[in-house]
């Protein structure tokens, strides 16, 4: 995601950093991670419908899940994320009528739900919680919100908190960048919407039919993915292809020309084809790029679904988390560099990658690449170290084992964490095997503290 400064002041500023070398050779990589993350095996199952222009949003769901922990869990969470944008009064979301446990708490600017399950779930048992909901999106040119016709409607589904080996995740919603923190899950949703109003979500379509009033209804299925969101508006569409993937780009013309959107797609596969290439296949058969024209930012990043501007440097800002932060997850509170530095440097190698940066001007002796969204909440001038200052590292990575190395050796981070969730003790420990075997007098210890990597 890029909020402020804009990506494409970040990207000028990152090119004035790198310099260019490249070389090639082999690979190496990190082991994956035994961390117990609980509740597991999810899936949730949402039946919604919709207003006449797409704003409003009434119906219900349901989650099935496994307490896959060796300890009793008496309660689970649920995260109401996009409440935050304007907290509890009013709030957008509202989950009410809750079968299958109690709401015994609602915290965090109603972005918490704590439910006392209506009996205790003991090790490798399952059960299913169900409720009503109702969303309506606020006047707002944001990631979850309503602005000249187009409903962008991100992170609006409850979705289960994550109990690790830390204890539960209860991080307060952060508006600067994301809280986000969640493993994969199968989600199927099914949409009725009037005449005329178009839907691109997370997955793909899986029904299609129309209902006795004349509305349709429309059934996507998205399996293992971190989190579910669509738009809603009137669109036209671009579609293109890679290998067996398809990319549709849904825009409204009257924000943008179809020329822009032909172009659109034409980045978005070649973005979605070099990283492939690059870091590993995408394992879903369809991506969507839903182009906006925010104000405030550049966009935002959901599994199989980007909300983004036109621009190139956007668009493959947005499509590269599709493997760092889709493929490879993180806890975007604690470790927000984990995605959005990889997905900064990711985004120019389809169009010229960045192969060396000799270092950072840091803001502030407390301006650190690991720091976390608590830090950058109370210092959001400095924010943009999370995306350059991380990027320039890897950049400098590149120069250090040359271009195609590099490149495989975080291809082989992404295949062991496939799905899973890495921590920054994961990366520094690919770096250092991979610099054991290639580069002599490598100092990993001077090396993360010149970059302000420190995974405590």
């Amino acid at each position: 995601m890029s909020r402020t400064p804009s990506l494409a002041a970040l990207f000028v500023s990152v090119v004035a950093l790198w310099s260019m070398s490249i070389s090639s050779l082999a690979a190496a990589g990190s082991p994956g991670s035994s961390v117990v993350r609980t509740p597991a095996d999810a899936s949730y199952d949402v039946h919604l419908r919709s207003g006449a222009s797409g704003r409003s949003w009434r119906g219900g769901g349901s989650v099935t899940f496994t307490n896959v922990g060796a300890g009793t869990l008496p309660q689970v969470y649920l995260r109401v994320w996009s409440n935050g944008v304007l907290g509890c009064d009013p709030r957008s979301i509202t989950v009410s009528n809750v079968r299958g446990g109690e709401v015994t708490g609602e915290r965090l600017d109603c972005t918490e739900l704590e439910v006392t399950l209506d009996e205790p779930l003991g090790p490798s048992d399952a059960t299913t919680l169900s409720y009503d909901l109702d969303i309506e999106l606020p006047d707002e040119d944001d990631r979850f919100g309503f602005h000249r016709g187009l409903a962008l409607v991100g992170s609006a589904l409850p979705i289960l908190a994550v109990h690790d080996d830390e204890g539960w995740h209860r991080e307060p919603f952060e508006n600067l960048g994301e809280s986000f923190y969640s493993v994969v899950a199968d989600h199927e949703v099914t949409f009725v919407t009037p005449p005329g109003l178009d839907t691109a979500a997370s997955g793909h379509v899986t029904g299609r039919s129309e209902t006795a009033d004349g509305r349709t209804r429309t059934t996507y299925t998205a399996r293992r993915m971190r989190d579910f969101a669509w738009a809603a508006g009137r669109f036209r569409t671009v579609e293109r292809s890679f290998g067996s993937v398809d990319v549709v780009v849904s825009y409204q013309p009257n924000a943008v020309g179809r020329a822009r959107a032909r172009s659109a797609a034409t980045d978005a596969v070649t973005v979605m084809g070099s990283l492939g290439r690059a870091f590993g296949e995408y394992p879903y058969p369809e991506v969507d790029v839903v182009l906006a024209g925010f104000g405030g930012f550049g966009g935002m990043e959901y599994p199989s679904i980007v909300f983004s501007g036109p621009s190139r440097g956007t668009i493959a800002h947005e499509l590269a988390h599709q493997w760092f932060y889709g493929l490879v997850g993180n806890d975007q509170y604690h470790e927000p560099w984990l995605d959005e530095s990889f997905a900064s440097w990711a985004a120019r190698e389809p169009f010229g990658p960045a192969r060396g940066c000799n270092g950072v001007s840091w803001p502030s002796a407390g301006s650190a690449i690991t720091n976390d969204m608590s830090y950058w909440a109370t210092h959001p001038s400095q924010y943009w170290v999370v995306y350059e200052g991380g990027a320039c590292m890897l950049a400098n990575l590149s120069k250090r084992f040359g271009h195609d190395r590099f490149l495989r050796i975080l291809a082989r981070y992404v295949g062991r964490h496939h799905l899973e969730i890495a921590r920054t003790e994961d990366f520094m420990t690919a770096i250092e095997f991979a610099a054991d075997r290639h580069l002599a007098g490598f100092d990993p210890a001077a090396f993360w503290e010149r970059w302000r990597v420190d995974p405590a």
